[in-house]
């Protein structure tokens, strides 16, 4: 073919292309004849270029320019210098020319994939100069040309232009104050997001440069806003979103501006809403990344002061879009989990309580989500006023406004969630509101109702029994007649009903099985699949609050409806049958083994799925058609996360452990598979996904250490108890992968369910998991510590730390766990914990200040003593320093310290070599008042636990006869753990034949008869045997004594 021939032929079929034709076969048919004639070959590079330079058709011009940046990458090596020479200035003489708008943005990205070849090469210099020319051009045209070839060179070759920061800050400084051209000012702001990426953060020149240009860039939006170009406006604060994640300090010296320019932008509703939208997202992103600088400036209380009015406007009726009202309430969810509690709270309830008294209902409705959104990053500082708020949301139930009812509903499930034991507590207020709300005739308020009661119903217990038969024949006649989002709500409080109601929920079975099964077959629309879902994972909570016997009969129909979910095209759907799945194996355990060939493969399956969605993001490149055109060369694809498939995948990873661990051997052919899935979803960008492949990872690592039938390990290292050779092969897969994790993850709450998960293996499997990598384990423990962990480094360029005693619960929470974890170190490794233990003591002791909070406090001696247990001897050194700050913590505030403290000083009396019988008399005076705590339920035990350890160990010192009288009135104790030491205690003052517990025969044996009656684990086996053997010798000594006691049954042989 010709090439004038090959030209015409090849625009013929682009024209084709755009023409509209919707003949599907003929649109197939051109694409299948230029991917196999025209793009087949390196002459279609200098055709699309003539194309692109003399079609009198836009859309053909762009379409050549779309084809043009793909086929120049892969046939540029192919084709003569003099030929590559002339397409380089054939391009930048059409693009100067070019009068479409997007055919220039096309042409422009052909230009920049030339570029990423050329430029490094050093074979197209003059490129740079040309675009300089054209940026300062007095034609505005030429301006927009050469800004945008120069924000695309820096989407591919950014690189390149290192060494000419000064030149462009220069050449952008004039663009964003460009006299004719709003396109030249807002190509300059994308191009500025780019330069900022290559600014070295040690080179103070540059950054002064582009923090001078900071101003300039917010005028460049203000423009766009008062012109009503809200496109322009939302790319001008994606920029400034991504300056904040960078770890160059760009913004610091305007952050306080930039907040009050987007809070003025926020707050005006002459915007459009997604502006507004934008505007409050950055105050999310400065939360999460300058959240020191916010401190200092002191914006807190402002910031929260100009939200709660926009929080007062009306909300869309789609629950699922964004709004000014909703992302405002966001940014205060945001403030009160990354700040301390101490300076969100008390501004943000100062509001609430002023805005629940408005005469507006929407001001009320405001105060009730700010509260709302407010608790999950205060509850554990709001608890101690637990009792002063709930009066603001039973008021909220009450209100005559269904938008205030609807608020106070999820204020309070979100109290549900977080402070379930007070919320519990509080049932026979709580319950009666909800019932009357569940018979609201506005739809919405019966949905949110249901949404509290499933949250509160989670934490009840027996406490549901006495209102089963109302809530159930509310919930049963919702379930019949209410329309599908309120059967979603209800289905789901069904089955918190029965995991609360356990048993009792027997008499309930046949009315709701039956219901359920029904729903389970749904499938026609979207809403179907939710409820079915719903209901699938209720029939899961049922089946384990009935029990399998009840079950039974059922279960082949609910296998194989939830098995049929999983074909179904609904990632949703998918996670609850995979959740029944769980459940059901933990109901029948290895008798599940009959379904695993089925259900295995599928899970594994849904671990491997893929989560992206290829897309083009350019509006240029867009061309709305059916173009099916090869481009396997185009490096340049855009993605987007089908977030479906990861909620799908969260859920797999942890079944598979889950159903591993009740299935046993029966799973033992899809181990390997599914290690080695779980091990590739180590580093999925998810972390929850990352959460459910710890727990599987771990549950593995426990299930084949069960299954090896052990002998109970011992502490220390050297491995004094060697494993099963399953349980270190496992442990060399497993370790290193949560070594892993730990080293890379930057979510906190993936961190603290990693240590919790892995307290719990260290505790059953013992020192030989830990053994070849106690080192990495006990730094990585240590920069938790030091806050130099990589969830802890936030990107916030100031140096000083505003407050060391005050600190957001979630960062709390990650100090907490890695407390808790050094404590499960010191059991696993006992006494040769001690060189661990002296590094980490300073830094757990520095949370026992006055000016720590409670919680702080708190946790600091309850890891000591735990700690204590552990290290047992090796404690020892320590111990002049531990009694000095346990008797200062015997005189605490707080009860709750003073029951650690109590705990901990009881088991230093107990471990340490060293003598300190003479501070005995000391610690008994500071114990005594512990004896009439009334408010932390194990005060009175852990003290009672104490002066029994302490009797053990130098009872010569302790006036016992004073010190039993006390004790044997607290008698028998509520914190089992305790009962040990206060029957070894009981055991070697009988067997020393101490006076006072011969004088008060029968007073112990009523306590005996209490402790050996139900629930069993009061006692531990060698106790409670020990306990029989006592009693069996006063029976021999003081026969009519324990006759007229109630022990008759213990004295059975």
């Amino acid at each position: 073919m010709e090439y004038q021939e090959f030209v015409s032929r090849l625009e013929e079929l682009l024209n084709q292309l755009v023409s509209g034709d919707t003949d599907t076969a003929r649109i197939r048919t051109a694409t299948s004849t230029l991917n196999n004639d025209f793009y087949s070959s390196s002459t279609c590079v200098a055709a699309l270029v003539q194309i692109l330079s003399s079609s009198t058709h836009w859309q053909v011009r762009q379409l050549a320019a779309v084809e043009l940046r793909k086929r120049s990458i892969k046939w540029w090596s192919k084709i003569d210098v003099n030929t590559q020479t002339a397409i380089k200035n054939q391009l930048l003489e059409v693009i100067l020319r070019e009068s479409h708008e997007l055919v220039r943005h096309a042409t422009a990205r052909v230009i920049s994939s030339i570029a990423k070849i050329e430029i490094p090469a050093g074979t197209w210099n003059h490129l740079l100069q040309f675009l300089y020319q054209c940026c300062q051009s007095p034609n505005a045209g030429h301006r927009e040309v050469g800004i945008f070839v120069l924000y695309t060179l820096f989407e591919v070759i950014i690189e390149a232009f290192q060494d000419n920061l000064r030149q462009l800050f220069e050449l952008f400084g004039a663009a964003l104050n460009d006299p004719e051209s709003k396109v030249v000012r807002v190509t300059t702001l994308q191009a500025l997001g780019k330069v900022a990426e290559i600014i070295d953060p040690s080179s103070k020149a540059d950054i002064q440069l582009f923090r001078d240009l900071i101003p300039s860039m917010v005028n460049v939006i203000q423009q766009c806003l008062e012109q009503g170009d809200n496109d322009s406006a939302i790319k001008g604060f994606e920029l400034f979103d991504g300056l904040l994640l960078l770890e160059t300090p760009l913004l610091s010296n305007h952050l306080q501006q930039l907040i009050e320019f987007v809070l003025i932008v926020s707050r005006n509703n002459q915007y459009d809403d997604s502006v507004r939208v934008m505007a409050l997202q950055f105050l999310i992103w400065v939360t999460n990344y300058k959240k020191t600088k916010i401190q200092k400036l002191k914006l807190v209380a402002p910031i929260i002061q100009q939200l709660m009015p926009i929080g007062a406007e009306d909300d869309p009726d789609d629950q699922d879009d964004e709004s000014p009202s909703r992302m405002a309430f966001r940014v205060i969810n945001s403030l009160s989990t990354k700040l301390p509690p101490q300076q969100v709270f008390p501004v943000v309830m100062e509001n609430v309580f002023t805005y629940v008294q408005s005469h507006d209902p929407k001001f009320r409705k405001a105060g009730m989500m700010a509260f709302a959104v407010l608790i999950e990053g205060c509850s554990d500082h709001m608890r101690p006023k637990f009792n002063d708020l709930l009066p603001l949301v039973c008021n909220g139930l009450r209100d005559p406004e269904t938008i205030v009812r609807r608020g106070a509903c999820i204020a309070l499930g979100c109290l549900a969630e977080e402070l379930d034991q007070e919320i519990a507590s509080n049932h026979a207020t709580l319950l009666p509101l909800l019932f009357d709300l569940m018979n609201d005739p506005n739809t919405e308020i019966p949905k949110q109702a249901c949404n509290a009661l499933d949250a509160i119903l989670e934490g009840l217990d027996d406490e549901i029994l006495q209102y089963l038969p109302t809530l159930m024949e509310r919930l049963l006649l919702l379930l019949d007649n209410g329309p599908n989002e309120v059967k979603t709500t209800v289905t789901a409080a069904i089955g918190s009903a029965a995991h609360a109601a356990g048993s009792e929920f027997k008499q309930y079975f046949p009315m709701v099985i039956s219901r359920l099964l029904a729903l389970m077959t749904l499938n026609k629309n979207n809403d179907d699949m939710l409820l079915r879902g719903i209901a699938t994972d209720t029939v899961g909570s049922v089946a384990e609050a009935v029990g399998k016997e009840l079950i039974q009969p059922h279960v082949n129909e609910i296998m194989r409806l939830a098995i049929e979910g999983t074909h179904l095209d609904h990632a949703r759907l998918r996670e609850c049958s995979y959740c029944l799945f769980a459940v059901m194996a933990r109901v029948f355990g290895e008798e599940f083994n009959i379904y695993l060939d089925t259900i295995v493969p599928q899970l594994l399956k849904s671990c491997q799925l893929e989560e992206f969605d290829p897309f083009i993001l350019d509006a240029e490149e867009n061309l709305s058609t059916d173009i099916d055109i090869d481009d396997d060369d185009d490096d340049d694809a855009e993605y987007a996360i089908n977030s479906a498939i990861v909620d799908e995948k969260e859920i797999a990873a942890d079944v598979i452990g889950e159903i591993f661990e009740n299935t046993r051997s029966n799973f033992l052919p899809y181990v390997e598979a599914s290690i080695s899935e779980l091990v590739k979803l180590a580093s999925h960008h998810s972390g929850g996904v990352r959460k459910s492949v710890v727990s599987s990872l771990f549950r593995f690592l426990t299930t084949f250490y069960s299954m090896s039938n052990p002998t109970q390990w011992e502490a220390g290292l050297p491995v004094k108890v060697p494993v099963h050779e399953n349980v270190q092969n496992m442990t060399k897969t497993v370790m290193p992968t949560i070594l892993a994790i730990v080293n890379d993850e930057e979510s906190k709450m993936v961190i603290v369910q990693l240590y919790q998960e892995f307290i719990d293996t260290l505790k059953q499997c013992g020192p030989a998991i830990i053994a070849d990598y106690v080192d990495p384990i006990a730094q990585n423990i240590l920069s938790l510590y030091e806050k130099r962990a990589l969830c802890q480094l936030d990107n916030d360029d100031e140096d000083e730390l505003i407050d060391e005693d005050e600190e957001a619960e979630y960062d709390a929470l990650l100090i907490s766990v890695a407390s808790d974890f050094v404590a499960a170190l010191a059991l696993v490794l006992g006494p040769d914990f001690a060189s661990y233990f002296k590094v980490y003591l300073p830094h757990i002791t520095k949370y026992y200040k006055r000016s720590k909070p409670v919680s702080d406090r708190s946790m600091a001696i309850g890891c000591l003593g735990d700690s204590t247990i552990g290290l047992k001897s090796g404690i020892s050194e320590f111990t002049e320093q531990l009694l000095s700050l346990y008797l200062k913590a015997l005189g605490d505030e707080e009860e709750e310290v003073r029951s650690n403290s109590a705990f901990a000083i009881g088991v230093l009396c107990q471990y340490t070599t060293i003598d300190i019988s003479s501070k005995y008399n000391e610690i008994l005076t500071r114990i005594y008042p512990l004896f009439t705590g009334k408010y932390v339920l194990n005060v009175t035990d852990n003290a009672c636990g104490a002066v029994c350890r302490m009797i053990i160990k130098c009872s010569q010192v302790i006036p016992i006869d004073q010190v039993l009288e006390v004790i044997i009135r607290t008698l028998p104790l509520k914190d089992y753990e305790e009962n040990e030491p206060v029957f070894q205690c009981i055991f070697y003052l009988f067997r020393a034949n101490n006076s006072y517990v011969l004088s008060h025969i029968p007073e112990f044996l009523n306590i005996f008869a209490q402790v050996l009656s139900p629930p069993e684990d009061q006692l531990k086996d060698q106790t409670r045997q020990e306990l029989i053997d006592l009693i069996k010798a006063l029976n021999q000594q003081f026969p009519d004594v324990v006759a007229r006691s109630p022990l008759g049954p213990f004295l059975q042989s």
